[in-house]
């Protein structure tokens, strides 16, 4: 499996939404912590995994739906680790996070 970085950004996103959740009820906050740990184990165990979101000069930025939530995990493969650089809101400010691609 590669290793992970997840930008500090997308650390901060994450913990925005299980806050979120959190308030509507523990049962939801655990539901999105599961979900998003299994996205980010099946993306290390399978790089190429996910659509492609869109295709910087340099790499793909891939995207893996959460099922149960209105949310993306977006990454970056490089070659030698994986790079989360943003956990959006599928329907919320479209390509704000592009700025973070390496």
């Amino acid at each position: 499996m590669k290793k992970l970085q997840v930008l500090a950004e997308a650390r901060q996103e994450f913990a925005d939404a299980l806050r979120y959740y959190r308030r509507q009820g523990p049962a939801f906050a655990e539901a999105l912590a599961l979900e998003y740990r299994t996205i980010v184990r099946h993306a290390r165990a399978f790089p190429q995994a996910g659509a492609v979101e869109v295709a910087s000069e340099s790499m793909p930025v891939r995207r893996l739906l959460l099922r149960q939530f209105p949310y993306k995990v977006l990454i970056v493969n490089l070659p030698d680790q994986l790079v989360v650089i943003a956990f959006a809101h599928v329907r919320r400010k479209p390509g704000y996070w592009r700025e973070r691609i390496p």
